[in-house]
């Protein structure tokens, strides 16, 4: 549950017999539930977006009850950590659908999303990962499995929209990454989240392939050379996303520029693969140990 949008992500595990963990997805949904509107103007999530919610999960726990789910997590990021009543709504809701909301941290947001890349990134090179997300960026640098630094910032598309992203937010993202992030010379950037996803199909780019600081500027004047009606209706955009690409593009920017990191890349996986893959962990330690050395979760 983010502060954009809400994911309903169900999934089946089975061996393909060749030494690899595989996680089948069965039903995607997304819900754009604009959660940051809520928290970030008011300090609050509203009743009206409680109810939402309520209604939402409702749905969310029949389609589980229908798929047969064995386990699941519900996590919410940074609209909830930050409103002020999140505890009591969350409360609230798992006394209404049953359904136990977990408030997750920035560091842990940024833990999953690296765990969703296991076994998936070329070995020897630092990796920049940046999470763009309606509240929050959370940047890490990876250098093969270690961790070389992690922060969460209160930077993200929605606050943006909403006028609510703080000037010193700002100087402490960029002063951090020319700090520590800079000096340590990652070798590229990999954006994850709607927003960077979108970006790649703007620019016709796929998986794998990279695109320079430039090309995300030049994309960036050229989005919001269309009036938002046009981004809708010619460049293909959901409502949802057609106003908050622009900020988070100007986020993903700003990082790239600050850690002077010129290209930057996508995988298409996120804090859904993260938090299925823990869940794959907690159920089938037995069958993984059984991959020793080759530890993958592939997602198709």
């Amino acid at each position: 549950i983010g502060s954009n949008a809400a994911r309903l992500y169900i999934c089946s595990f089975f061996n393909d017999g060749d030494d690899r963990a595989r996680i089948k997805i069965l039903e995607f949904v997304r819900v754009p539930v604009r959660l940051g509107d809520s928290v970030f103007l008011e300090g609050k999530v509203s009743e009206e977006k409680e109810q939402n919610l309520e209604k939402m999960l409702h749905a969310f726990k029949m389609l589980m009850e229908l798929f047969q789910v064995e386990d699941f997590r519900a996590c919410a990021t940074s609209a909830f950590r930050e409103a002020l009543n999140g505890q009591e709504v969350t409360a609230r809701l798992a006394e209404k659908t049953g359904i136990r909301i977990e408030i997750i941290s920035g560091q842990e947001e940024a833990e999953l999303i690296y765990k969703a890349h296991q076994g998936a990134l070329e070995e020897g090179k630092k990796v920049l990962f940046v999470d763009v997300g309606g509240g929050s960026t959370e940047i890490s640098l990876l250098h093969g499995e270690n961790q070389l630094a992690s922060r969460s910032f209160d930077l993200g598309g929605v606050r943006m929209l909403d006028g609510r992203d703080k000037a010193e937010s700002w100087r402490q993202m960029k002063s951090w990454l020319k700090a520590v992030i800079k000096p340590l010379a990652p070798d590229y950037a990999l954006g994850t989240g709607g927003n960077i996803n979108k970006l790649f199909d703007l620019m016709n780019l796929k998986q794998g392939k990279f695109a320079t600081l430039k090309q995300l500027t030049t994309t960036h004047a050229y989005v919001s050379s269309f009036s938002m009606e046009d981004r809708i209706k010619n460049l293909g955009l959901n409502p949802d996303r057609a106003d908050v690409i622009l900020p988070a593009t100007e986020i993903y920017m700003a990082v790239l520029k600050a850690a002077d990191v010129n290209k930057v890349t996508i995988s298409g996986l996120g804090l859904k693969e993260g938090i299925v893959s823990g869940l794959l962990e907690k159920h089938y330690q037995t069958v993984i140990k059984r991959f020793q050395g080759n530890e993958r979760f592939s997602i198709h």
